[in-house]
Parts: structure tokens; C-alpha cells; sequence
């Protein structure tokens, strides 16, 4: 089989980044996470991954793969509970990358769409090949024609989400995306992994120390409020705490994790914001 390279210093670089610490995490701990994916795709992947081996024998490093690993686990529990009630909807992965979260959420009649960039896509296409019931869009997603592209349904609905995505958008990128979707999409959900300031701040010094050097202001210290006044074609704002909501924190995660995961969900560093768009 044919390795795809991924070169150093890329933006490509990126997005194995996560998808290295879910493969860690399923490989470390197959009891409690149950992505397949990961772990096949790295196998197709041409990197030196020994620099991110080295870091997760360390708490830094280690931390980071279970933050990835749980995000995904609680992105896949809430596109599963849109599915209850909207078997046949879209499940749209927003700045897809190399997550495979909507897949792990497959109940065999839903619809799958992949939005990024064009190079991203094209990448993803080589690792990940469409399914029959799946299409890639190649669109910023500030560039709201990708909405006309989906396959939008009222009847059968539509579940977006996005992991680790936003924190590369500005504030009002993001209110504006939200805005135009609820409009767009009666009756659909949005879930994506937020933080306060705070958190923000400790996520751009760790990508800053990667090499990887970005202007955001995307943070919401508090969610509920901010999000419910975004819009009126909300129904209903849900902020989750993402490292213990979905996932509780195992021993064999270690005393430092433990003691920060429940502390980062308390403090507002780390959430899962959850909102319907009203029919």
C-alpha cells in the first residue's frame, strides 16, 4: 500500500496531530474508546510520528491524546442522539480534516458531507475514500454556498459539527456562521468543542510551541448566555462539560489528569455547546 507523505511545518502537518491521539488513545485504552479509524489511517500515513511518541510518554503529551480522543467520543454521543430522531439527516463534519467522528455515528441510513479546504479534501480523499452515502465539499466555510450543496432536507434534518475547528475562526466568524445555518436549516443541530479565554489562550501557546502561530478571538466565558442571544431561530442552548460528561476519567489516565479534567470542565476550559435551530 502506497503511504501518503506529510511533510513537516505543513498545514497538513496539523491534522495528524489529532488523529495521532485518538489512534493513541484506542490503541492505549480499546475498553473505553472505539475509533477504528484512526488507528487504519495513521497506518496510510508517511510521517515521522516519534516526536509525538517521545511526547506522550510525558503528562503534556498524554493529556493532549486523551483531550482528542474524548472530544471525538463526545462529538460521536451527540450526533448519535440527533440520529434517534432523525434517522436519514446529514451529518455534516465542519473543517473535516481527518475526523472521522460522523462514521463512528453510522446507523446505516444517514447521509455523510465533509466541508474544508480544497487541499484538505484532497487529502482526504486519498485516506479516506467516500462511501456511497457520502459527498466532500470544497469550500471555505466562510463562504456560505456551500450550504446549496449539502442536500438539505427539512424532512429528514441535519446534524453539523466541528472538532477543533472554530478556535481558527474569529469571534464574529463563528456568530455569523451560526446566525446564517439556523436560518438555513430549521430543525437542525449544531455541536462543536468551545472554551473561555482562558482556555483559548492555553490552546494557542500549545499550538504557538508546535510551531504553529495564529490570531483568533473565538471564546465564550459564558456560553449559554452569549449563544442565546445570538439568535432567535435557536430553540435550545446546551453548554456540556467535554472531558467528563461523556467520558469518565479512568485511573489508569493518571492523578494529573484526573484532577485537571473535571477542574477544566468547572473553570470553562473546556465544552461542548450544543444548539437546535427551531423548525
Amino acid at each position: 500500500m502506497e503511504k501518503i507523505k506529510i511533510e513537516k511545518n505543513s498545514v497538513q502537518e496539523t491534522l495528524v496531530l489529532p488523529l495521532f491521539g485518538k489512534a493513541w488513545a484506542v490503541r492505549h485504552y480499546p475498553d473505553i474508546f472505539h475509533d477504528a479509524d484512526a488507528p487504519r489511517i495513521i497506518k496510510q500515513v508517511d510521517y515521522d510520528f516519534s516526536v509525538m511518541e517521545k511526547a506522550t510518554s510525558g503528562t503534556k503529551g498524554k493529556i493532549a491524546a486523551l483531550a482528542a480522543a474524548t472530544r471525538q467520543a463526545a462529538l460521536v454521543w451527540e450526533i448519535k442522539d440527533y440520529l434517534k430522531n432523525h434517522s436519514k439527516a446529514a451529518v455534516v463534519n465542519l473543517g473535516c480534516g481527518l475526523d472521522t467522528a460522523g462514521h463512528q455515528a453510522d446507523n446505516g441510513l444517514c447521509r455523510f458531507v465533509n466541508v474544508d479546504f480544497p487541499n484538505v479534501i484532497d487529502l482526504r480523499n486519498k485516506l479516506i475514500p467516500e462511501t456511497e452515502r457520502e459527498r466532500s465539499i470544497a469550500s471555505d466555510l466562510n463562504d456560505f454556498s456551500w450550504f446549496n450543496q449539502i442536500g438539505f432536507r427539512a424532512e429528514d434534518g441535519a446534524v453539523f459539527f466541528a472538532s477543533g475547528v472554530f478556535l481558527y475562526f474569529k469571534k464574529e466568524e463563528v456568530k455569523k456562521l451560526l446566525r446564517a445555518m439556523a436560518e438555513r436549516f430549521p430543525g437542525g443541530r449544531i455541536t462543536f468543542d468551545g472554551q473561555n479565554e482562558r482556555g483559548r489562550d492555553v490552546d494557542l501557546k500549545a499550538l504557538k510551541a508546535s510551531g504553529i502561530d495564529i490570531s483568533t478571538n473565538f471564546a465564550l466565558n459564558h456560553p449559554e448566555k452569549e449563544l442565546k442571544n445570538l439568535s432567535d431561530r435557536f430553540s435550545r442552548v446546551q453548554c456540556k462539560k467535554m472531558s467528563t460528561g461523556y467520558i469518565k476519567p479512568d485511573k489508569r489516565f493518571g492523578i494529573i489528569y484526573r484532577v485537571l479534567a473535571p477542574a477544566a470542565d468547572k473553570m470553562g476550559m473546556s465544552q461542548l455547546d450544543v444548539i437546535d435551530f427551531k423548525k
